[in-house]
């Protein structure tokens, strides 16, 4: 797909927007002036809106699909459910990894992202989340990052609900299963997330 449809299926609401100024615009001129032409430049404008619309919600680009990730891993880690099907590492590849405060920076195996999650079933167990954000961009016919942005309150918050932001790094496996490969936890309250935090 090319990459200029793919902008448009992941951000419809601009040239959605765009083209019904347009139509609104032409439709206005087209009975002021009395021109058939404007009229017909004016639903072909309209109509074109309505695809782009009706095509955001038919095909799901990687981007899309990584947002559908993410939000499940998210919800599994509310319900602090880590081994059913649907639940956290179902979500991630067998050589996924951890990284704090960058993306750049160092990060830790499976294992030691499995049990930062764990973490959320003990002493960081989710009280109450809310996603303020949850952003996929796709990056490659097969790959995608997604940010996302919560807040959380957990049992180790002492009541306080705290801003944290993610990025997810998301890819199609073989078996056109997407899972995601690469988690980095930016940022806590709006300092660098520390390895310690989630232990």
């Amino acid at each position: 797909m090319p990459s200029f449809l793919v902008s448009i299926l992941e951000r419809p609401f601009v040239p959605t927007a765009v083209l019904l100024l347009a139509a609104g615009i032409l439709g206005w001129l087209a009975v002021s002036r009395q021109e058939q032409r404007l009229l017909v430049a004016a639903l072909v404008a309209g109509a074109l809106a309505g695809v782009v619309v009706l095509l955001s919600f038919l095909v799901t680009t990687p981007g899309g699909h990584g947002e559908r990730l993410v939000e499940r891993l998210v919800r599994a880690a509310e319900a602090a459910d880590f081994d059913s099907p649907q639940g956290m590492f179902a979500s991630l590849s067998d050589d996924a990894s951890l990284h704090f405060g960058s993306e750049s920076s160092p990060g830790t195996g499976i294992e030691g992202l499995k049990g930062a999650f764990r973490s959320l079933g003990r002493q960081h167990r989710i009280r109450d989340n809310a996603i303020l954000s949850l952003d996929g961009e796709t990056t490659a016919s097969d790959r995608a990052r997604v940010s996302l942005a919560c807040r959380t309150e957990t049992d180790s918050s002492q009541g306080a609900s705290v801003v944290t932001r993610w990025v997810f790094e998301v890819r199609r496996d073989p078996d056109g299963s997407w899972r995601i490969r690469r988690v980095t936890f930016e940022t806590l309250a709006g300092r660098p997330a520390d390895p310690g935090i989630l232990r």
